[in-house]
């Protein structure tokens, strides 16, 4: 609960963050992680080895999140899922909620949405504002950062990205 409170804070203080373009990652090595997804199936990062992986951290408290969910489904599809995955990784939040809020918002995507239900993982890899995406390439190396939403599918990400898959 603490846990959640101070996210909301964070979130309503933060000031607005625009992103334009993904950053090259200069950071250390983050820790891989298992998570559940909504369906109670487990996913970690080695499963992905090989393919060049988005992990989105989201809540559903932000609206940038849900602004950029349909674009990051049109990227999976550009992309395919042969060589490329998105984990979007939710924020401390009960499952019922997670589902109820995609329900309403009607975000029906192919990619799994998993569940951090302590914030364990997310304490992990130091969010502070959501959204927050990394890409990690096919040997799981953080690659670039993204601090704010996107429009994921824009030509310049999309090229981006399939420049990581050859």
């Amino acid at each position: 609960m603490m846990l959640r409170l101070f996210l909301l804070i964070l979130a309503l203080t933060a000031p607005p963050l625009s992103a334009d373009e993904l950053m090259e990652y200069r950071g250390e090595p983050l820790p891989a992680f298992a998570l559940q997804d909504l369906e109670g199936n487990s996913h970690s990062l080695e499963d992905y080895r090989g393919k060049v992986v988005m992990v989105n951290f989201w809540a559903t408290y932000c609206p940038p999140c849900i602004k950029e969910m349909p674009s990051m489904q049109r990227l999976s599809d550009k992309l395919g899922e042969e060589r490329f995955a998105i984990l979007a990784v939710n924020m401390a939040e009960p499952r019922d909620e997670v589902e109820g809020f995609l329900h309403k918002h009607d975000i029906d995507v192919s990619f799994p949405v998993l569940l951090d239900p302590d914030g364990t993982v997310v304490s992990q890899w130091m969010i502070t504002a959501v959204p927050t995406t990394f890409i990690l390439d096919p040997e799981g190396r953080i690659r670039y950062g993204l601090f704010g939403g996107l429009e994921w599918d824009k030509p310049e990400i999309v090229d981006t990205l399939s420049g990581l898959m050859r």
